[in-house]
């Protein structure tokens, strides 16, 4: 994700968590174990970074485990998101952690293909299954996309017997407007449609953001903060309206001429905010820019699927993508990606000036774009503090803003944005927190929103991990599921904001479904988790 992708895999977003099956005690992943109660050394630790809020619902999970099936379930602390991430990815950690996915275009694809095919970049459980990676492929390589989604539900319900990550839940987007401003809405990703707000002063809209990690990049962008920027500055070949359905922008029209190749015209006469105008080769040069190796773009992989793309060696021009006029050119897959058109409007696929290669750190400073907004002036990006943007006079596509501009600024925390909501300081908030769950909904009246939103949250036991391979792996990743109450942590400890998983994608995305066969997995279920928990000791007893 990976824009923050909530992914705590790779465009992960919210940080992660680990479930341990070590003698590590709460207090530190690296502890000695002692003897349990129960005469075991092995504790089921459900680990988590400490910088991420997630004490609460990870005690809450835990408890739930231990008193269904009386095993010792504990929290296990990292001091930080990166700690965790580096043992993860370097398959140190020697325990199973928590995931997350916030899509980065809306279709099924998304959810699984990165996570859960064979040798997948953010499958971090190195889950392999013949069964699963047919459907999937099945599914890719299919035009029709009501008979993929019927493919990619099948593929579900193969998970849903191995379960290589444990769904909890789908975080809702829980947001809020001030008094001063008009027609608010969120997308499907959980970002404010910016453009569409109105003010009644007719000034601009204050939102809440955060400082971008790095220049703004398109192809090296993957995080929330910078995205949201980009999104605002930048105008694909499509967007993406609220409910996750696709309208031409820059594209004048994509057309799939088979599953490998497709053939896109952008219309004439659209500029950058410098008065370039847009071509072909703004599109071919940036995406270019974005897959050679030698570059290290956080979004390279977006490319992979592109003939001639190669994490071995370095490439400065994808063989897959041709010209054939100003305005005209192919793309050349080299598998079939039946969805690669639904997904050209995520950022990495944002065309960038001709000035952008004369120097790309300088451009990602002081980025130049072709959407509704542009930086207003010297000055507009004060580093740590906020970014003023500009309505584009020269953007001409669906996305024209009903406001005067728009300014993000970058809060050090959501209950210090809370408190500039709650006093007209700013205009619109995409993330309340926690404090204010109990109470946001009579401080605001009727400006809030809680919806659901295109973000999965797991956790993830490794394929090897001892205990959790093979036989008796799948019935002790059913029993946990099923000993987890998840409508209960989701009403209390999460007081309504998150909605209790039944798949691995999420409601908001089209083919989702809630009656997969194999979903009452997910259900709680104390008895049955019990039943399977002693089946898998049977093969090989927890000790």
């Amino acid at each position: 994700m990976k824009r923050n992708r909530i992914a705590l895999t790779g465009v992960a977003v919210l940080g992660a968590g680990a479930l341990a099956l070590t003698g590590c005690g709460a207090s530190d992943p690296g502890d000695e174990t002692t003897d349990d109660s129960n005469g075991s050394s092995l504790e089921f630790g459900l680990a988590f970074n400490a910088d991420g809020g997630h004490q609460a619902w990870v005690d809450a999970v835990a408890n739930s485990i231990s008193g269904t099936l009386g095993i010792d379930a504990v929290g296990v602390p990292y001091p930080d998101f990166a700690g965790l991430r580096e043992e993860v990815t370097n398959r140190t950690i020697d325990s199973a952690f928590r995931t997350g996915w916030q899509a980065d275009y809306p279709g099924l694809y998304n959810f699984l293909g990165p996570l859960y095919a064979t040798g997948a970049g953010s499958n971090d459980g190195d889950y392999s299954s013949e069964e699963f990676d047919s459907l999937l492929e099945e599914g890719i390589s299919t035009a029709d996309p009501a008979e993929a989604n019927e493919l990619f539900q099948q593929a579900q319900e193969v998970l849903l017997q191995d379960l290589p990550s444990i769904p909890l839940w789908y975080s809702n987007v829980v947001g809020g407007w001030s008094e001063d401003v008009e027609n608010v809405q969120f997308d499907w990703h959980s970002v404010p449609i910016f453009d569409e707000i109105t003010k009644a002063d007719g000034g601009a809209i204050n939102a809440n953001g955060s400082e971008p990690q790095n220049p703004l990049i398109p192809t090296n962008t993957n995080e929330v903060g910078g995205g949201k920027i980009l999104d605002a500055i930048f105008a694909g070949l499509i967007k993406y309206n609220a409910d996750g359905s696709v309208e031409n922008d820059v594209a004048e029209s994509i057309t799939v001429d088979s599953p490998t190749e497709l053939t896109v015209k952008i219309r004439e006469g659209l500029t950058f905010s410098n008065g370039e105008e847009v071509t072909a080769d703004n599109f071919i040069n940036a995406w270019n820019y974005g897959a050679a190796l030698d570059n290290a773009q956080l979004s390279s992989y977006f490319f992979e699927d592109i003939e001639g793309f190669s994490w071995d060696e370095n490439h400065d021009e994808l063989s897959g993508l041709e010209q054939v006029d100003d305005y005209t050119f192919t793309i050349t897959l080299n598998k079939p990606a039946a969805d690669f058109a639904q997904r050209l409007g995520y950022s990495a696929f944002y065309p960038l000036p001709d000035v952008a290669f004369e120097d790309m750190e300088a451009f990602g400073n002081n980025p130049i774009g072709n959407g509704p907004y542009m930086l207003d002036g010297e000055g507009a990006w004060e580093h740590d503090v906020k970014i003023d943007l500009a309505v584009n006079p020269d953007y001409d596509g669906p996305r024209v803003p009903q406001n005067e501009g728009l300014r993000i600024t970058f809060y050090a925390t959501q209950d210090t944005a809370y408190a500039d909501l709650l006093g007209n300081e700013l205009d619109v908030l995409d993330a309340i927190p926690d404090s204010a769950f109990a109470t946001y909904e009579d401080e605001l009246g009727d400006r809030w929103v809680n919806d659901a939103a295109a973000i999965f949250q797991s956790f993830t036991i490794h394929q090897e991990q001892e205990h959790f391979a093979g036989e008796e792996g799948q019935l002790r990743r059913q029993a946990i599921s099923m000993a987890i109450n998840r409508e209960e942590i989701t009403d209390v400890i999460f007081q309504g904001t998150r909605t209790p998983a039944s798949d691995f994608t999420s409601p908001v995305i089209d083919g989702w479904s809630d009656s997969l066969e194999g979903a009452d997995v997910l259900e709680y279920n104390p008895e049955k988790a019990a039943e399977l928990w002693e089946q898998a000791n049977e093969i090989n007893p927890w000790e």
